[in-house]
């Protein structure tokens, strides 16, 4: 039903949509915790807004009903509707229609400030051996010289967030309930990312305290849009 999108990355798999069942996952989690997600006037029936939509940009919602099993969960899920279905409508007219989730009160969070200083623990984030294992193999059994590299690829990054303030992802992350930004490491060759930073706001500095990969980095960011950038497309299956 929702406009055409790689929801896949560059590896399908049986069922795919791997990306699409973590947007769908998260999004639903976040409209509970906004209260977003009405019921009915009869109280029959309740839904939530994807936050996606068709081709021709009609919202398409999740619908639910009230189970009528005793000891069982309290909702079913019906379908995906469409906001122009006459089911949907009699159910939620406009005064009840479910709105959509947001992130962030501050527009600013979305855009990385490069007036502001970076600071990263490098050595923090080699540390932990689940980073490391991040890097490409011909880094991982040298911590040294993947110190220097991580540390000229964060110059790169920085550099290439001034030129192009899209090179900066802002991404989500449930733990905190916090809007972060993904800048992009490029560790061995100039042309190809790796790795995503990961920068939260801290008063009045950045902080880059954990790596990603291309892949767990675009799974968070498809939370908030679709990214619009040229480094973080869909990419292999990671877990987020």
């Amino acid at each position: 039903m929702a406009e055409p999108e790689n929801w896949d990355g560059r590896e399908a798999e049986p069922g795919g949509d791997r990306i699409l069942r973590s947007y769908v996952r998260w999004t639903f989690e976040r409209a509970h915790q906004q209260g977003k997600i009405p019921t009915s006037s009869d109280g029959a029936h309740s839904a939530f807004n994807t936050g996606l939509a068709t081709a021709r940009q009609e919202t398409i919602y999740g619908l639910f009903r009230r189970n009528s099993r005793p000891d069982s969960q309290p909702w079913i899920f019906v379908d995906w509707c469409l906001e122009s279905k006459r089911d949907f409508m009699e159910h939620f007219p406009p005064s009840l229609r479910p709105g959509f989730v947001t992130y962030t009160d501050n527009p600013a969070d979305y855009i990385y400030d490069w007036r502001r200083e970076l600071v990263v623990s490098v050595d923090h984030i080699l540390d932990d051996q689940g980073n490391l294992a991040r890097f490409p193999a011909t880094l991982q059994g040298n911590p040294h010289l993947a110190r220097m590299v991580l540390k000229g690829a964060i110059d790169g990054a920085e550099n290439r967030v001034r030129r192009s303030y899209k090179a900066a992802v802002p991404t989500w992350y449930p733990v905190q309930s916090a809007v972060q930004l993904l800048l992009p490491l490029s560790l061995l060759d100039a042309s190809v990312v790796d790795l995503a930073l990961v920068v939260s706001r801290q008063g009045e500095f950045y902080r880059g305290h954990t790596v990603l990969t291309t892949a767990m980095a675009y799974n968070n960011a498809r939370l908030l849009a679709r990214p619009d950038s040229d480094w973080l497309q869909p990419a292999a299956d990671d877990e987020p």
